[in-house]
C-alpha cells in the first residue's frame, strides 16, 4: 500500500459538479435547482437528472423531468449522491429500481507520482493528445460503448465537449490502453477528472492501463493540476485495486436510479 500524502482538498467539494463538468451533456434543460441532461441516450452521465440545487416540489420536479425525458424518447434516469436521501424516496415511491453503484475516488497529483515513483519506466510507449483519434474512439467503444456510428459520433461529441487530454499505450498490435482526463477550475482547486479507462481485451494483465494513467498524471501534474478524481463500479474490483495501488480512496457514491419500463 502505497503511503500517499493527505487528501489535500476542501471538504466542500463537489464531485457531482466536477464530473458534470468533466462529461458534458449535449443538452441541458433546467428544472428548477435540477439539470435534465440529454445526449441521444449515449452514456447514462450525460442522460441523467443531475440534482444540482434544490427544487421546491420534488413530485412536480420528477412529473416534469418524466416527461422531458419521454418526450425525448428515453427512459428517465436519475443520478443521485449521498445527500439526495428525499429524492431517492419520491422515485422509490414511483417505483423506480437502483442500479450500478459507483464509488467516486480521489488522490493528489503528488500522491499518485509518488506510488509509480519506485517503478522501472520505458517498456509501454504512450502518446498523450488533445484530440481522440478514430482508432483512440474505436478502442475504448469496443469495450465500453452501446450502438452504432451514430452513437460513437454522439460519445465523441460528448468528449470534445471541454478541456481535456487523451492517453493511448500502444503495442505490436496497435492501440492497447486509452483513457482520458478532463481538464475542470472549480474555483478552488485545478482538477483532472478521469473517464473512459478501456484496454483491448487481448491486452488486460500486462499494466497498459496504469501506463496510460500514469502518463496523464505526469502531463497533468506538470500543468498545474492539483489532484485526479475518476467514478468506478463499486463491483469493479480488479480497477478498484489498480487505484487502490496509486494512491486513490473513495470521497463518495452515487447511484443510478431508473423509471421502471
Amino acid at each position: 500500500m502505497p503511503s500517499s500524502p493527505a487528501l489535500s482538498w476542501p471538504a466542500a467539494t463537489d464531485f457531482a459538479a466536477l464530473a458534470d463538468a468533466g462529461w458534458p451533456a449535449i443538452e441541458r434543460v433546467p428544472i428548477g435547482g435540477w439539470v435534465a441532461r440529454f445526449a441521444g441516450g449515449v452514456t447514462k452521465r450525460a442522460n441523467s437528472v443531475y440534482p444540482a440545487d434544490s427544487v421546491e416540489d420534488v413530485d412536480a420536479a420528477v412529473a416534469g423531468a418524466e416527461r422531458a425525458y419521454r418526450d425525448r424518447g428515453l427512459v428517465p434516469l436519475f443520478q443521485l449522491s449521498d445527500g439526495d436521501a428525499a429524492i431517492a424516496a419520491a422515485l422509490s415511491a414511483r417505483g423506480y429500481i437502483e442500479r450500478d453503484e459507483t464509488l467516486v475516488l480521489a488522490a493528489p497529483t503528488r500522491g499518485i507520482l509518488e506510488a509509480v515513483s519506485s517503478e522501472p519506466t520505458g517498456g509501454t510507449a504512450v502518446e498523450v493528445v488533445a484530440e481522440p483519434d478514430d482508432e483512440w474512439l474505436a478502442t475504448w467503444w469496443a469495450v465500453d460503448g452501446r450502438g452504432g456510428a451514430a452513437e460513437l459520433e454522439v460519445a465523441r461529441r460528448i468528449m470534445t465537449g471541454g478541456p481535456a487530454l487523451y492517453a493511448a499505450a500502444r503495442d505490436d498490435h496497435g492501440t492497447a490502453s486509452v483513457a482520458r482526463l478532463a481538464l475542470v477550475d472549480d474555483g478552488e482547486l485545478q482538477w483532472g477528472g478521469l473517464y473512459a479507462v478501456a484496454t483491448r481485451q487481448d491486452a488486460r494483465g500486462r499494466g497498459h492501463a496504469r501506463s496510460v494513467v500514469t502518463a496523464l498524471t505526469t502531463l497533468a501534474a506538470a500543468r498545474g493540476v492539483d489532484a485526479l478524481w475518476l467514478q468506478v463500479l463499486a463491483g469493479n474490483h480488479v480497477a478498484r485495486r489498480m487505484y487502490d495501488g496509486l494512491g486513490f480512496r473513495a470521497v463518495a457514491t452515487y447511484t443510478y436510479v431508473q423509471a421502471p419500463a
